[in-house]
């Protein structure tokens, strides 16, 4: 208990607390937000991990921190933090290089894809195949339904949702990737019909309620704030719509991490069924992924009258 209030007697660590509650970061982008040493952050942080106030994860340059929120007693310090976040010294300044922080992520992740795009698919090797699974998520959309790809990149999986006899809307933040979707894909798709579309999966250009479907093939990884993309999803998808999420398990390959440009080592499972849940979609299952690289998880959107 001595370790926990002492903790929270420096106004560094306060102002670290407050910087978490949106979500983690790693200690170059803490002490950039912050203006102070990396050694002082790291500092910090290892007297909050001592007080139980905040959870690690990876290694090295892959280390991401966040708030403890599991722990009953942090979990009530850190509501503590956010209802007096604006009585934390530096809170304009703060806040203005937490919203700059985030602003970086996303533009290095374009730029990333926007230089790769014609050599990706040349690096797919590293990737767990799709084959073993991806049918079984494809049958959980309706035939002749419209399904949103988001993040849809060189637009392999916009082909796969047309041979199963869907319309698609794919939507990728980088031109150049959509470049490369649209030569690969055609144009003769019968009675379906497809659709690229430059845009954030964070800010998806579809109107509210007008797809059957949205699929999330390898995307969150990628994304700035992952558990913000759940919230499109559900503004986008009808009632009753189904989202597909496929992700990479947390892992520690540092050649995947650089040549698919992954801002997130993987992504926890639990996590990533909390951000569903808290979007409103229910009868979240997990569907069987293979080797144990990839998990899937697949949820219809309730009412929204709050029915299922």
């Amino acid at each position: 208990m001595k370790n926990l209030f002492g903790a929270l007697a420096n106004s560094g660590r306060l102002r670290m607390m407050r910087i978490l509650l949106r979500g983690p970061l790693n200690v170059s982008e803490i002490s950039d937000i912050l203006g102070l040493s990396q050694s002082n952050v790291s500092h910090s942080l290892r007297v909050l991990l001592d007080a139980n106030l905040v959870l690690r994860k990876g290694k090295g340059s892959w280390a991401y921190y966040s708030l403890n929120r599991q722990d009953p007693v942090a979990g009530m310090l850190i509501e503590v933090v956010s209802s007096g976040v604006r009585k934390i010294e530096n809170y304009d300044n703060d806040m203005s290089e937490l919203r700059l922080c985030y602003d970086r992520r996303r533009k290095e992740a374009r730029e990333f894809f926007d230089r790769v795009a014609a050599e990706l698919d040349e690096v797919s090797y590293l990737m767990p195949s799709p084959d073993g699974y991806i049918d079984a998520v494809l049958d959980g959309f309706p035939r002749g339904g419209v399904v949103l790809d988001a993040g849809c990149g060189s637009g392999d999986m916009v082909l796969r949702i047309l041979r199963s006899g869907m319309s698609v809307i794919g939507v990728d933040q980088s031109q150049e990737m959509l470049s490369q979707a649209g030569k690969k894909i055609g144009s003769d798709w019968g009675g379906n019909s497809v659709e690229l579309r430059l845009g954030s999966a964070e800010h998806l250009p579809v109107a509210d309620s007008s797809v059957d479907g949205i699929l999330a093939h390898m995307l969150l990884h990628h994304l700035s704030e992952p558990s913000e993309f759940f919230t499109e999803a559900a503004r986008v998808c009808r009632e009753g719509g189904r989202c597909s999420v496929v992700e990479l398990a947390p892992h520690e390959d540092s050649d995947l991490k650089r040549m698919q440009g992954d801002l997130w080592p993987g992504l926890d499972r639990g996590e990533v069924r909390d951000w569903m849940v808290s979007a409103g979609f229910v009868d979240i299952h997990e569907i069987a992924a293979g080797d144990g690289r990839v998990f899937i998880l697949s949820g219809l959107l309730k009412g929204r009258n709050g029915n299922g």
